[in-house]
């Protein structure tokens, strides 16, 4: 039996996708040569802004990127996740390209990676349990920090297609990159469906105190277009040792990070947590909204009250959203600190606190008029979940002692 057109459909098969990818190398080796000519310093050090031309370069070379790991992946959509990764290395050698994963740089340190045109790392992952779902994050080098982008693969036949893309993309200052990143994908529900969270941290030369950003998002219309069902802006404070934590699960996720006790400048930091369900198209936020009374009143008095009235335990509601608009950080033309933070005897069943939180006017500052000298709140747990269940401007009785908060928690792993 002639074997020969068996043979020649083999070749064929295999050797265009890798002949297109040998020229988009050709091209992709262009665009980081003219990133990599662009002097981006100023004065010799960092420049925050973002070039026109590095501005209209930077997505060319994600998408020569990204073109040549699909050439790689559609070659061989059998092989697996490690040898895939072994082979995009090999195309991107082929480029010039010598990715700067954490163990080179501190072994190699470049004095041109604050520079752009330089990519940082590439990773292959297959995504949960799903043999048909391939994730790969590209980090690319910018000034004071790094930028990722996450590309979701699906298999679909016998080749590789792309599903979903998040690139930041079109940012001036490198504030817009999607620096420190990370990404989970849900387990898949009884249907089959998911949902993915990516979380990054913006990039930038100076400071501990930056934002951390995420948000939910489903399969779009079009790759390049996922569908947001939800997106985020918290502070974060850098200086921990880990950054932010990122926690996915089929009905939900979590997200951690250290960031700012805003009611006791003294205390300085807390561990904010933010855990929502994704149910279908909607995103809930669900308790805790803090790991001990003191930052769940911090977290409280932050959020939009139509979101804090679903943590109030008390049918005298007008005195409490007085008291939380008085306390909300838009407003608030005043310094506080918490006097103390006390455990009381239960009410009932129910764990119980007492909080008495000190309010002074600030220098210059207007306070209002009637600013009273402390106000005393009372906390319930119930079902894990912290509750506002009072607010006086007089001590309460019944719960005596007056134990200082304990900041401790701001040093402990992020839950």
């Amino acid at each position: 039996m002639n074997q020969t057109p068996r043979a020649l459909f083999c070749f064929l098969f295999i050797f265009f996708p890798l002949a297109q990818s040998r020229a988009q190398t050709t091209t992709f080796r262009e665009v980081l040569n003219r990133l990599r000519s662009l002097n981006v310093q100023d004065h010799g050090y960092p420049s925050l802004e973002v070039p026109p031309k590095v501005q209209k370069l930077l997505p060319q070379m994600k998408a020569g990127l990204r073109e040549m790991i699909t050439g790689v992946l559609n070659a061989y959509p059998a092989a697996s996740v490690d040898v895939l990764h072994h082979l995009v290395l090999e195309e991107l050698k082929r480029a010039d390209v010598q990715p700067r994963n954490s163990l080179q740089f501190v072994e190699n340190y470049d004095p041109e990676s604050g520079n752009f045109g330089y990519v940082y790392d590439v990773e292959i992952r297959q995504a949960v349990q799903d043999r048909k779902l391939l994730a790969v994050v590209t980090t690319l080098d910018v000034p004071c920090g790094s930028d990722s982008s996450l590309y979701l693969y699906e298999l679909r036949g016998a080749s590789w297609q792309v599903v979903l893309i998040d690139e930041a993309s079109d940012y001036d200052t490198v504030a817009g990159a999607q620096g420190s990143f990370q990404y989970a994908v849900s387990p898949p529900d009884k249907d089959g469906g998911w949902f993915v969270v990516a979380a990054d941290v913006n990039p930038w030369c100076s400071s501990n105190w930056q934002s951390l950003r995420y948000k939910v998002m489903l399969v779009g219309q079009t790759p390049g277009h996922p569908q947001i069902l939800f997106s985020e802006r918290q502070s974060v404070f850098l200086g921990n040792d880990e950054t932010f934590k990122l926690r996915v699960g089929r009905k939900g996720f979590q997200i951690s990070q250290i960031a700012d006790q805003s009611l006791d400048s003294g205390i300085l930091t807390r561990v904010h947590i933010q855990k929502y369900e994704v149910a279908g198209n909607r995103v809930s936020r669900v308790p805790p909204l803090g790991l001990v009374p003191q930052d769940f009143l911090d977290e409280w008095v932050q959020v939009p009250w139509e979101e804090a009235t679903h943590w109030v335990s008390s049918k005298n509601q007008a005195i409490l959203r007085e008291r939380h608009s008085l306390l909300g950080l838009g407003d608030r033309k005043f310094g506080t600190e918490f006097d103390y933070v006390q455990s009381c005897p239960a009410a009932g069943n129910l764990p119980r606190w007492q909080i008495g939180l000190l309010l002074e006017a600030w220098g210059d500052s207007e306070p209002p008029p009637d600013l009273p000298g402390e106000l005393f709140f009372t906390i319930v747990q119930r079902d894990g979940a912290f509750y506002v269940a009072d607010v006086a401007t007089d001590r309460p009785p019944g719960c005596p002692g007056e134990a200082r908060p304990s900041d401790t928690l701001r040093w402990q792993e992020l839950p």
